[in-house]
C-alpha cells in the first residue's frame, strides 16, 4: 500500500483546478504537444488529458472521456479531494498506478489503431 499525504495532493488538485480553468482562457491552448509522440508518433497514455481536462471544466464530459479518460479521474479526483477529503493521509494500492497507466496508455492506443482523433 501506499500512503499518500493528502494536505500536499490538496493543493496540487487545487492548483491542477485553477490552472486548468486559466487554460481554457487562453489562446491555442490546444497546441500541447507529446514529445513521445513527436518523436515516435506513439501517443502516451497522458496524451490528451490537457485538453480533457479543460472539456470537462467546461462541462463537456463526453469530449474529456474521448480524449483521455484519465482526464475526468483527475478533475473529480482534485475535486474530491480540495472538497470531500479531510483525512491527513490516504492509503492507495501499490499496483493501481501501474493498473491506470496501462488501462490509459490501452486506450491511447485503441484511439491509434483505430484512426480516431488523439
Amino acid at each position: 500500500m501506499l500512503s499518500l499525504d493528502t494536505r500536499s495532493l490538496r493543493v496540487a488538485g487545487a492548483s491542477t483546478l485553477g490552472l486548468a480553468a486559466a487554460l481554457a482562457l487562453l489562446p491555442g491552448h490546444d497546441t500541447v504537444a507529446c514529445p513521445l509522440r513527436a518523436a515516435t508518433g506513439v501517443p502516451c497514455p497522458f496524451c490528451g488529458m490537457t485538453r480533457g481536462v479543460a472539456h470537462a471544466l467546461r462541462g463537456d464530459l463526453g469530449g474529456a472521456f474521448a480524449l483521455n479518460p484519465g482526464s475526468l479521474l483527475l478533475v473529480f479526483g482534485a475535486i474530491a479531494l480540495v472538497a470531500l477529503v479531510r483525512r491527513p493521509t490516504i492509503r492507495v494500492p501499490a499496483w493501481a498506478p501501474v493498473v491506470l497507466i496501462v488501462a490509459l496508455w490501452s486506450f491511447q492506443l485503441a484511439k491509434l489503431m483505430t484512426g480516431r482523433p488523439l
